[in-house]
């Protein structure tokens, strides 16, 4: 799965599993080689040549260079962008968007199918997840593409019930057709059943990816806590620095008090604050 622009706008896509990746390289080739890009080019190189030949000014040949190193360039550009960019015009359709399902399915092309709407989008969503879930390391390696091939498949069958929606829709609103209406709409109720219960299991498979997620998550904040704490100091050290540090200013104390002594240098303001409050004390 993966999120495309298209005139109406970006839209989710799920690929075709069943393309190989030599086929969507040979769409690439074409792209790249489509009629305007090598005409362009090779207008620009026989310019070029004939400028040569004819001795021109340098201006010129560099304008046939130019112009062919462009025309390589967006050829490249628009090989890079082909599942990615369907903003097309009338006049230049994109063979991948000739026919619906045949390379993607997007998820508005289910948008007028009501409920099933919705469950096609969950599906889509639910093959994306699976996919980019940095769980995928510990499954079965192939689940992913098997969950893609269902999703894909019941796409397809989501896709062949138009006619038979339209129909009902249309044998509803005619009277003396209402039981032939009953029948077209359950037809097409065992379709939506069934895409139901695979919405089901699909989100009980990434119910199950999200929580082995969660403890994985776990797994890997429980070592950074450990590894962070790890690097802290034993706390036998820390408390050697506190007692050394107390240590200090009662060694500094004994001296200065002990030269204050020798210089008569009269008491420090705390001893000065402590004999007038013992003075007042025994004046009362």
């Amino acid at each position: 799965m993966r999120t495309a622009t298209f005139p109406d706008g970006p839209d989710s896509v799920l690929l075709n599993p069943d393309i190989s990746d030599s086929r969507l390289r040979g769409e690439r080739v074409r792209t790249a080689l489509s009629r305007e890009i090598v005409l362009t080019c090779l207008g620009g190189a026989l310019g070029t040549a004939l400028a040569l030949i004819a001795g021109l000014n340098v201006v010129l040949v560099c304008v046939g260079v130019v112009i062919s190193g462009l025309s390589v360039v967006a050829g490249l550009d628009c090989a890079a962008r082909l599942m990615t960019d369907h903003r097309h015009d009338a006049a230049h359709p994109c063979r991948l968007d000739c026919v619906r399902g045949e390379f993607f399915f997007r998820s508005r092309d289910f948008s007028e199918l009501g409920e099933a709407y919705h469950a096609a989008r969950i599906l889509i969503a639910g093959v994306d997840e699976l996919h980019r879930s940095p769980a995928r390391a510990w499954i079965d390696p192939t689940v992913p593409h098997k969950v893609h091939q269902l999703v894909w498949q019941a796409l397809c069958c989501l896709d062949r019930t138009r006619a038979a929606r339209s129909l009902a829709d249309e044998l509803a609103a005619d009277s003396a057709a209402g039981d032939l209406a009953v029948a077209a709409r359950r037809s097409v109720g065992v379709v939506d059943g069934a895409l139901r219960e695979v919405v089901q299991h699909v989100n009980a498979c990434l119910v199950l990816i999200r929580e082995w997620e969660a403890k994985l998550q776990r797994s890997d904040l429980v070592s950074l806590t450990d590894r962070t704490l790890a690097a802290l100091p034993v706390d036998a050290d820390v408390r050697r620095l506190s007692e050394f540090a107390e240590m200090l200013p009662q060694n500094i104390f004994a001296y200065v008090t002990a030269a204050r002594d020798v210089l008569g240098a009269g008491a420090f303001p705390w001893e000065q604050h402590s004999s007038r409050y013992g003075g007042e004390k025994g004046s009362r």
